[in-house]
């Protein structure tokens, strides 16, 4: 049997990475060209004559926009915190009174607080992660928020890969 203090030395906390694109304001030019795109093709699809020409075009500049986002995309690492962590963070920042946003936290001051402890590469100071916040749209701190929400109040499951099982049995032995 394994000891507590053998237990304790192999415990490791459960890490996820996010991706923050920087260049989200490309996400309206992309939607657009992909629309174009489909129009495009269902016109090419319907017309003997199809314009081929005016698809690829297309094709090449929404491939140049994801490549452009994915240039401007960074990987956060995060790592969840601890039991313990997670209480302080929510005794530092208490829900405010008569605030009907708030519910077992401050609901403007835990998030960055909660991205700071968690955030491993880059690490960044509580200020700076509320900087990082407010440089945000709603949305993009939504995903994060979620993201850091589902690494500490979620569990961990030894996952099995049911693609990674019929991959092997489907390609040949060695």
């Amino acid at each position: 049997m394994t000891s507590i203090d053998d237990l304790l030395g192999q415990m490791r906390l459960p890490e996820r990475t996010f991706n923050l694109c920087t260049r989200a304001d490309l996400q309206g030019e992309w939607e657009q060209v992909e629309q174009k795109l489909a129009r495009a093709e269902l016109q090419a699809r319907d017309s003997l004559a199809g314009n081929s020409s005016e698809v690829r075009q297309l094709a090449s500049r929404v491939q140049e926009l994801e490549a452009e986002m994915a240039a401007h995309t960074v990987a956060i690492k995060l790592r969840a915190v601890t039991h313990k962590t997670w209480m302080d963070l929510l005794a530092k920042y208490p829900p405010r009174e008569g605030n009907d946003n708030d519910g077992a936290f401050n609901s403007e001051t835990f998030g960055p607080g909660l991205l700071a402890a968690c955030a491993v590469d880059p690490a960044m100071s509580e200020e700076q992660a509320g900087k990082l916040v407010d440089a945000m749209s709603t949305g993009q701190w939504n995903d994060l928020f979620q993201t850091l929400w589902g690494l500490n109040r979620s569990g961990v499951d030894v996952p099995k890969s049911r693609r990674a099982s019929e991959a092997l049995q489907n390609s040949p032995k060695k």
